[in-house]
């Protein structure tokens, strides 16, 4: 694991080559699609925050828990880069968090093809 980056729980709605090639590169990942297929995205919150990790998600509906009710929980990432192809996917997102990685903590980040939204959790 990254000594300076939190467990990485990634959704079920993320590829699996993107959290594969997380784990390659040396950042711990517990994957919602391996060992809790299925569970609601209330519960993936509440894995997060026992397990004080950082969501990553390509479902946008994590931004009501998050966001508006306010949950608690590290950090979180929706990737909203679909668009791209799966190897520009993977670049992105490993660019993002090893530039980034500080900034994302503790905070609802969105990424596109074009750009990264930092909102920090007040």
């Amino acid at each position: 694991m990254l000594p300076d980056f939190p467990l990485i729980i990634a959704d079920e709605s993320v590829d699996a080559r993107i959290f594969r090639s997380l784990i390659e590169h040396g950042y711990s990942v517990y994957s919602i699609s391996i060992k809790s297929p299925g569970i609601a995205d209330t519960l993936v919150i509440e894995i997060a925050h026992k397990k004080n990790g950082f969501i990553i998600t390509e479902d946008k509906d994590f931004g009501d828990e998050l966001v508006y009710k306010k949950t608690n929980n590290t950090g979180s990432l929706l990737l909203r880069i679909a668009d791209l192809p799966i190897d520009a996917r993977i670049h992105l997102v490993l660019e993002v968090l090893s530039t980034h990685g500080k900034s994302l903590e503790n905070s609802f980040s969105v990424l596109t093809s074009k750009k990264l939204r930092i909102r920090k959790y007040s």
